[in-house]
């Protein structure tokens, strides 16, 4: 009986110990797994980020940019490289447009953006005449230059600034004041710029402000033949309607079969024949 009791008391306490060995076991493999799982992870992310440094590194070295590990800035300087060059040009030309201006109107008043819209609208619809001399057309270049600014604000500054061109070319023309192309160009921020490309920018810049200019005074004149061959053709009408008029006081009374319409269409038959 104390033999049967034994044995089963070693029985039990052998299916303890194996119990104990098997969930140890179970244990270990399971923090064995997650530990060899984010290894591989791990590995994994190294592997990626060396591939891609490499792929860094070697397009770097293909454009000829040594790498500094901050690609960004570079891109970022060479906009506001073309912004500088863009800003020099158009610089120049608006800057050899203002002296063009500026000498042919002796002075230039201040722009004062609070100006009436009505004054606005009133000086645009003033058109400079053929017979108007310089003085005239300096007055009249002077009030559109003072409203450039009220213009801007309304929408109204490029037609502002054709009213403006086709009156200092007026004058360019009337007076024998030659314009110094020189004094276009006396912006020392761009002319001594110490990048090359923005001075280069500059200076042509002022050449598509030469050419804007010549632009503006070969319209002016363009302008000028129109007005004078549709002044032309007003006074050569208004002379046949007033002999019409006065071939139809020189006619007698008109009868019961005829008008006095039909004596107009008559006379004017006369003249054109």
């Amino acid at each position: 009986m104390k033999n049967t009791q034994g044995s089963s008391s070693a029985t039990v306490w052998l299916v303890l110990l194996a119990v104990i060995v098997f969930l140890g076991l179970f244990r270990f493999l399971i923090l064995g797994g997650v530990v060899i799982i984010a290894l591989a992870l791990l590995g994994l992310l190294v592997w990626l980020s060396t591939g891609f440094i490499r792929s860094q590194l070697r397009a770097a070295q293909e454009i000829g940019v040594p790498d500094t590990g901050a690609d960004p800035p570079p891109v970022v300087d060479r906009r506001t490289g073309q912004r500088a060059v863009e800003d020099a040009r158009a610089t120049g030309a608006s800057n050899m447009r203002t002296a063009w201006i500026s000498w042919h109107l002796r002075s230039l008043p201040p722009q004062d953006g609070n100006r009436d819209p009505r004054l606005l609208a009133g000086t645009l619809a003033v058109v400079p005449q053929a017979d108007w001399n310089a003085d005239r057309l300096r007055q009249h270049g002077r009030a559109l230059w003072s409203l450039r600014t009220s213009a801007r604000v309304h929408h109204l500054l490029e037609q502002v600034d054709a009213c403006l061109d086709r009156t200092v070319a007026m004058i360019s023309d009337r007076t024998d004041d030659e314009f110094d192309t020189s004094l276009g160009q006396v912006n020392d921020q761009y002319l001594y710029h110490p990048d090359r490309q923005v001075r280069t920018a500059y200076l042509e810049g002022g050449a598509l402000g030469v050419e804007a200019i010549m632009d503006a005074v070969t319209a002016a004149r363009a302008q000028a033949r129109e007005d004078a061959a549709t002044r032309a053709a007003a006074e050569s009408l208004a002379q046949q309607r007033n002999a019409a008029l006065r071939a139809l006081r020189e006619t007698y009374a008109p009868t019961e079969n005829r008008d006095a319409h039909a004596a107009w269409d008559e006379q004017a038959r006369k003249i054109e024949e």
